[in-house]
């Protein structure tokens, strides 16, 4: 059954032309992916669909009785509700006789309640139940939970959340509106990983259509069934899952060029048979064929989206292999922590992904390695030559009232004009884009521009909080092109599961108040986790086996961590000691040959001695299941 269909819609702003003659079916139950660079008129096309925003031509017809869902940009009026009363208000009839029902209840459980009152308030029970409420309060806490929300945060007044809270709190609402087809504009913006995971089941299995803009590739794979690209102003439909629509988009545009570079040829050599005619003996079949390149229908140059940024990092210069070190750390907030026990080693070149709920202290670990939050309690070691900068979702480090390139210029106060802006051009800022103002930049654009900012110095570590939120897709695969070619050290949250599979070898997950490690990217994280799944019956039966083992582990594991520390200990200090082997062979003369020949044969000797540790460390690692 066809619910919106929207027709030849065109919509400028200004003199840009943002949409040119669209058109777009939405049939019931439809899955739809909505894709496109930043900027490219999505948004604008989902406020046209709910009607905020106005076409200037065309038209878009909605099935009479159709119930439409967005979310809004802005909570104003029901920030006093609480986020459970906030999540009724999508069933009014519902709603008014739950708030009844309140009321009446405090009558009912006093002493000797009145007749009526008692007699009303079974007839309302009897109607709220027939309406549905008894499982609609079900649904809201499944809702609430599944999208990230505890059952501590029910009564809490929405004023009181964050804007990425309220975003989640918006979007649990719509899931429970009973809307017949939902717009959701990047809904995995401020959900962790268990979230989008359950939003995709949920999604996948709602009979309601969707029609979800998203730059989460994994999510779009797993829920939609259509794919629509939007570019230059038109749309291009593609019947199929997301990665099929990579190839066949592909595909398409080869044939395209074929078609046309076909057509081209065909073109010059009509009209070199034209021109060598026209006055000669085949002047009749030269005009013949004038009249069919009149008639000719040309064909479209293959549109293309304007250039993606390329994020080329630098990483400065070498950093001592200990870039790191952690140990017995607690985070948190006025002395209260959020995680504790927290123990790891990051070295040189290590590529590592952290994971885990929102509030668990992911951001609060990256700001206290970063040196922006004091540590609970613990040690932080910083190894030698470590340039580290960061990136933070809340994108700190831009001041909304200069422009872009003066963002570089306070950078690089004496920097040239050109070279900022063919710097800002690698980030997508190019031609008059470097003037604007950074108060009117979409969130893609802030997020580029914060990255431009910590990039544009080498550094031999980057801590990066939440880089893809607001960057469209081709921004992210450009970023992760971009990490995957540095040669430093990072440490990301992210809950971009393809994203994190592209760039990190290493999973670090915080859970349960601490942190645990794992080797590999997200989908080895996700093997091992499931692995460790053991049906309960299984469990009893080698409950006292596996006690024993247990306790013959934890003795072996003793062992061998003291032998660790041992290593990184004699490892640390056989560093500092080639450092300073090395300032003393550059400053030694060059005719005291004997010297030097001493040095070199310690440095040499130590090198060896450096690289066994190293090997004996990596063994032991694997032994205590370090990963």
């Amino acid at each position: 059954m066809l619910l919106i269909s929207a027709g030849n819609i065109t919509k400028r702003f200004d003199d840009q032309i943002v949409l040119d003659g669209v058109s777009l079916v939405i049939k019931e139950g439809e899955k739809i992916g909505l894709v496109g660079r930043n900027g490219a008129g999505k948004t604008t096309l989902f406020r046209l669909i709910e009607g905020s925003l106005r076409a200037d031509n065309g038209s878009i017809d909605i099935r009479k009785g159709t119930k439409i869902g967005i979310v809004s940009q802005e909570l104003t009026g029901e920030l006093d509700l609480s986020l459970y009363d906030f999540c009724f208000q999508a069933h009014p009839k519902i709603n008014d006789l739950r708030f009844q029902l309140m009321r009446l209840d405090m009558q009912i459980k006093g002493e000797n309640p009145p007749p009526a009152v008692v007699e009303e308030y079974h007839a309302l029970t009897g109607a709220y139940d027939e309406l549905g409420g008894y499982r609609y309060e079900t649904e809201v806490k499944l809702v609430l939970e599944g999208i990230g929300f505890n059952r501590a945060q029910f009564d809490r007044p929405l004023g009181s959340f964050s804007g990425g809270e309220r975003n989640r709190a918006q979007i649990a609402a719509i899931l429970l509106g009973g809307y017949d087809v939902l717009l959701l504009d990047e809904p995995t913006n401020h959900l962790d990983i268990p979230s989008t995971i359950w939003l995709e089941k949920y999604i996948a299995s709602s009979r309601a259509a969707y029609v979800i803009i998203s730059h989460d590739r994994r999510l779009l794979q797993n829920t939609v069934e259509k794919i629509v690209h939007l570019s230059g102003g038109k749309l291009e439909l593609f019947s199929c899952r997301y990665e099929e629509y990579l190839v066949e988009r592909e595909e398409r545009r080869r044939l395209a060029e074929h078609h046309l570079r076909h057509q081209l040829e065909e073109i010059a050599r009509i009209e070199d048979f034209i021109r060598r005619n026209i006055a000669g003996q085949k002047t009749r079949q030269a005009q013949s064929r004038q009249k069919y390149l009149a008639r000719m229908k040309r064909l479209e140059k293959p549109r293309y989206d304007p250039g993606q940024p390329t994020f080329r990092i630098l990483d400065g210069g070498r950093s001592f292999h200990q870039v790191v070190r952690v140990d017995d750390l607690a985070v948190g907030y006025d002395g209260i922590p959020l995680a504790e026990e927290i123990n790891f080693e990051l070295n040189r070149g290590d590529r590592v992904g952290l994971i885990g709920p929102n509030g668990c202290g992911k951001s609060t670990l990256l700001k206290t390695l970063g040196g922006f939050l004091p540590p609970i309690t613990g040690d932080i070691t910083i190894g030698g030559n470590v340039e580290a900068v960061f990136f933070d979702q809340e994108l700190s480090n831009l001041s909304l009232d200069n422009d872009v390139i003066s963002e570089l210029w306070e950078l690089d106060p004496l920097a040239e004009s050109g070279r900022l802006r063919s710097f800002l051009a690698r980030f997508g800022f190019s031609g008059d884009d470097a003037f604007k103002k950074v108060a009117t930049l979409s969130g893609g654009e802030k997020t580029k521009l914060s990255l431009a900012k910590i990039l544009y110095r080498p550094a031999n570590m980057l801590i990066i909080d939440e880089p893809t939120n607001h960057l469209d897709i081709e921004s992210i695969e450009a970023l992760e092109e971009g990490l995957s070619q540095y040669q430093g050290t990072l440490l990301v949250v992210s809950h971009d599961r393809d994203f994190l599979d592209r760039v990190v070898v290493r999973i670090f997950e915080m859970a349960n108040r601490t942190l645990y490690r794992y080797l590999g990217n997200y989908r080895d994280y996700e093997e091992k986790v499931a692995a460790r799944v053991v049906p309960a019956r299984m469990v009893d039966s080698e409950k006292k086996t596996s006690y024993e083992r247990f306790k013959e582990q934890g003795r072996l594991r003793s062992r061998l961590r003291k032998r660790l520390l041992s290593i990184s200990e004699a490892i640390g200090s056989g560093e500092k000691r080639l450092a300073e082997l090395e300032s003393l062979q550059k400053a030694t003369d060059g005719s005291d040959w004997e010297k030097l020949h001493d040095l070199a044969l310690e440095r040499q000797r130590l090198e060896e001695e450096i690289l066994n540790l190293y090997l004996e460390k990596e063994r032991l690692e694997k032994e205590s299941g370090d990963e």
